[in-house]
C-alpha cells in the first residue's frame, strides 16, 4: 500500500503541501483541471527553486484579484460540497474547513455559522486546501502520516492586528499533536498548513514507518531564509501487507439511564467528529441492573472533543481513558459503479467491504436487495 510521511520539522503551508505533491509526479495540468470545476478561475504553476542547497518545487497559486473575501464556513461548505470534483476531495476539502471554521470559532467565541474567514477564506487558501486534496486523490489515497511540527517566534500580522507566534490558530489546530522550535524569527505554520496534515494524517510518527521507499520530495514556501531550509519534506513508501502499530486513546463509561435510540446517536456523533471507531457492549451492573458500556477509540488529537460528546449526550458523571496499541492493516478506499451508483469500498490485503451507506442508497433506488448490490459491488472491485 502506498503511504506519505510529511516532515513539517521547518513549518507547513497549503502551497508548500502541494509542491510537496508536485514533486513526487503529481501531474501540474491535472491538478488545474479539477480545481477549475470550482469555478473560481484557480490555477497552480510548478516552480523548482533551492532551499539551503536542497532541490524543491514551489507551486504557485495563481486566483484572481478581489476586494471581497471574508467567506463564510457555510458559504465555503456549500461550495465545496456542490462541486463537481471527486467526493473523496470533496469530503477532505469539507473536513479541512469545518475544523478550521471550529477553531476560529472557539478563537472568537462565536459560532461555526457566524465566522467569517479573512485570509483562510480567500481564493489562495480555497485553492490551497482543495489543490492538496487534489493531489492526495490523483495520487490515489495513500495513507498519510506526519512528523513534529517546526514552530518559529516572533510576530505575525493578521486580519484583526498583530498576533504572536504560533498564531492562535495554529497553537489550537496542533492541541495533541507534537511541535518543536525552529530558531526562526517568523511564521513557519500557517493556520492552511496545520489545518491540512491535521485533517489528512492519520497519525505522527517521528520518522516514516516501515516500508520500501519509493521517492522523496519537497514543497518550498514563500520566503527563503538564510538559516533553515522553509520547506516541507515528505518520503513516499511502500508499506507491507502488515500495516503497523498505532498508539491511540480508548474512552468508555457505563450508562444504566440512557435510551437505545440515544447511545446510537451518540455512537454515530463520534464517528461523524472523528473517532476511529465506536461501540456498545451489554453489562450488568451492581444489584442486578442492566447497563452499557459506550466506548470510543480515537487519536490524542481528538480525545477531549469526543469526551464532550460523551458527556453532554449521555449525561454520564465520567470518563474513563486509557492507551490502547492498535495493529490495524494497510488498508485504501476504491470507487466503483453498480448500475450507475458510485460505491466505496475499502480494500485491505485480505479482503474488501462495501461501504454500506452507499450500498443502501442504491439498494433504495433500484429497488433492488441490499446483498444484491453488495455482491455486484464485490463483483466489480
Amino acid at each position: 500500500m502506498k503511504h506519505l510521511w510529511f516532515d513539517p520539522t521547518f513549518g507547513v503551508s497549503g502551497d508548500m503541501m502541494i509542491g510537496a505533491f508536485l514533486s513526487l509526479g503529481v501531474p501540474e495540468d491535472q491538478v488545474n483541471e479539477k480545481l477549475a470545476q470550482l469555478q473560481l478561475d484557480l490555477a497552480v504553476r510548478n516552480t523548482t527553486e533551492l532551499r539551503c542547497g536542497l532541490h524543491s518545487n514551489r507551486a504557485i497559486v495563481e486566483v484572481p484579484s478581489e476586494q471581497h473575501h471574508h467567506r463564510t464556513w457555510s458559504s465555503i461548505d456549500q461550495m465545496l460540497a456542490t462541486a463537481d470534483l471527486p467526493e473523496a476531495v470533496v469530503e477532505g476539502a469539507r473536513r479541512t474547513f469545518r475544523k478550521l471554521g471550529e477553531t476560529e470559532a472557539a478563537i472568537h467565541g462565536t459560532s461555526i455559522d457566524e465566522v467569517h474567514f479573512h485570509e483562510v477564506g480567500g481564493l489562495d487558501a480555497i485553492a490551497d486546501i482543495v489543490g492538496a486534496w487534489i493531489c492526495w486523490d490523483l495520487m490515489k489515497q495513500p495513507g498519510v502520516s506526519v512528523g513534529p511540527f517546526g514552530l518559529g517566534s516572533g510576530t505575525v500580522m493578521a486580519a484583526h492586528g498583530e498576533l504572536p507566534l504560533p498564531a492562535p490558530a495554529v497553537a489550537a489546530l496542533l492541541t495533541g499533536w507534537q511541535t518543536r522550535p525552529v530558531h526562526a524569527q517568523m511564521e513557519t505554520v500557517t493556520p492552511t498548513g496545520a489545518a491540512i496534515l491535521t485533517t489528512m494524517a492519520s497519525t505522527q510518527t517521528l520518522s516514516p514507518p516501515a516500508g520500501l521507499v519509493q521517492a522523496t520530495g519537497r514543497g518550498a514556501g514563500g520566503k527563503n531564509p538564510s538559516n533553515h531550509p522553509n520547506v516541507v519534506s515528505v518520503v513516499e513508501l511502500t508499506t507491507g501487507e502488515a500495516g503497523a502499530v498505532e498508539q491511540m486513546l480508548e474512552l468508555s463509561t457505563n450508562v444504566d439511564d440512557v435510551t437505545a435510540e440515544v447511545l446510537a446517536y451518540t455512537v454515530q456523533r463520534c464517528l461523524d467528529e472523528g473517532a476511529a471507531d465506536a461501540w456498545t457492549t451489554p453489562i450488568t451492573m451492581k444489584k442486578g441492573r442492566a447497563a452499557v458500556t459506550l466506548t470510543v477509540l480515537c487519536d490524542a488529537a481528538d480525545a477531549a472533543g469526543l469526551r464532550a460528546v460523551v458527556m453532554s449526550e449521555t449525561g454520564t458523571l465520567g470518563v474513563r481513558q486509557a492507551t490502547v496499541d492498535r495493529f490495524a492493516a494497510a488498508r485504501q478506499t476504491q470507487t466503483v459503479q453498480v448500475r450507475g451508483h458510485n460505491i466505496r469500498i475499502k480494500v485491505g490485503p485480505h479482503g474488501a467491504t462495501p461501504e454500506f451507506d452507499d450500498c443502501a442508497v442504491a439498494a433504495r433506488a433500484l429497488k433492488v436487495p441490499l446483498r444484491q448490490i453488495q455482491t455486484e459491488a464485490l463483483d466489480a472491485i
